[in-house]
């Protein structure tokens, strides 16, 4: 006859969900990222917008080149008229203050401000990506240790229900048995619930369908931290954030260069060749040279108050990076010690599930046989058990603390 417990055991594994149709690896996931992330492809657009504009900046060094055909037809005293023109017109901007050359630098400081915006999302995406990666695998791996922990507790509830057929245990051992195994039970639903949401943030990264079903396998790459403490100056001036800083100054001091090129008189060269006449194609050539030299003398206050909102706004990118750039030395610290700190805790877990494990075949041993209390061995089963989920847990954490490292230095696995 199949006791209650062995039959709501083989009811739960045998009801569990299919594995999934589709398996992923790391490598596979990163590969659909590049493909489909929505927020890496507008950083990537974003970037090709500001070349773009770089590129444009530089047509205010070259001639502005028209092509005109005008025909015209009218009447003066009751004489009709009627004329033709081609012509062909070319400007050519000599000096404008230095206004051209502030502009190109100001896109430049904007290219580069893309460039780290680019780098900051790929940091970003990258931890995204492993946490989301971790996050899955310690899903499947806490599903695969509640169902052993469940059976393990079926079979402790066996041997104990055993004892007290026998005489030699007490009914509150058999009910705690009971409760531990409702227990197992239930921590097998909720990590059954957890594996079925836990894919969700995966999915968002990788752009796959919402309602796609699918496993991974392998785990996220990983590194071992430096034994020597980086110079966190050094990575801070290597950091996305202090490119974009960079950028910001490089544009905001093009700015106030652009705001005193009002001050300054700018000179054009013009000039024109074509022919009129009354018919088509007209036959009279005409040309034309000709030099503009202008300067602004009041503009109402405008250029003056112009040049100082400049001057203003390059002082606020400057110090806005005095500040940030203190604010990421901490974070980099943060990040590294929490990183090495996570290592370590790896470790720490592994050698307690070890020790657990040997202490467990022994404890049930002894308690088979009589050489120990239903207590003392309680404590040993549970023990094992808080190390065993503990593990999975600080396995997970190990990686999203080197996502987190990654992130904060403005790398990770996106090239």
């Amino acid at each position: 006859m199949i006791k209650p417990q062995a039959l709501i055991l083989l009811l739960t594994l045998t009801c569990t969900p299919a594995l999934a149709a589709n398996v992923y690896t790391f490598a596979d996931c990163l590969e659909l990222v590049k493909k489909n992330n929505a927020e890496l492809i507008a950083a990537e657009q974003s970037l090709e917008s500001a070349r773009y504009n770089l590129n444009a900046s530089y047509s205010n060094y070259l001639p502005q080149i028209s092509a005109n055909l005008g025909y015209q037809k009218g009447e003066t005293d009751q004489v009709e008229s009627e004329g033709y023109s081609a012509t062909l017109n070319a400007t050519q901007n000599v000096f404008n203050g230095f206004s051209d050359m502030a502009k190109v630098s100001e896109n430049e400081g904007k290219l580069k401000v893309a460039e780290a915006s680019l780098r900051t999302v790929k940091a970003k995406i990258s931890y995204d990506l492993k946490s989301a990666f971790a996050n899955v695998i310690y899903a499947q791996e806490s599903l695969k240790l509640t169902r052993s922990i469940q059976k393990r507790r079926a079979d402790n509830l066996n041997m104990v229900e055993l004892r007290f057929q026998s005489g030699r245990e007490n009914k509150g051992s058999v009910l705690l048995s009971k409760a531990y195994l409702k227990q197992a039970q239930l921590d097998v639903l909720k990590a059954e619930n957890f594996f079925n949401t836990s894919r969700s943030s995966l999915i968002r990264v990788t752009g796959l369908s919402p309602d796609a079903e699918f496993e991974v396998q392998g785990k996220a790459p990983e590194s071992n931290p430096s034994s020597v403490t980086p110079s966190f100056t050094k990575l801070a001036e290597q950091t996305p954030e202090h490119q974009q800083a960079q950028g910001q100054i490089q544009s905001a001091e093009a700015g106030l260069s652009n705001s005193r090129s009002e001050f300054l008189p700018s000179l054009d060269l013009s000039g024109s060749v074509g022919n009129t006449g009354e018919s088509w194609y007209p036959e009279r050539d005409r040309w034309s040279v000709g030099a503009t030299l202008s300067w602004s003398l009041f503009s109402g206050g405008k250029d003056y108050f112009t040049n100082k909102s400049a001057f203003a706004q390059k002082l606020v990118a400057e110090n806005t990076w005095k500040n940030s750039e203190l604010e990421i030395i901490v974070k980099l610290r943060q990040a590294f010690a929490e990183f090495t700190e996570a290592v370590e805790q790896v470790k720490v877990s592994d050698a307690f599930v070890e020790a657990g494990s040997v202490r467990a075949e022994i404890g049930r041993s002894k308690y088979n046989n009589g050489l120990t209390t239903f207590d003392d061995w309680d404590k040993i089963e549970n023990d094992l058990i808080s190390y065993q989920k503990d593990q999975t847990l600080k396995r997970r954490d190990r990686v999203v603390a080197e996502a987190n490292w990654e992130k904060t230095q403005g790398v990770g696995v996106l090239p």
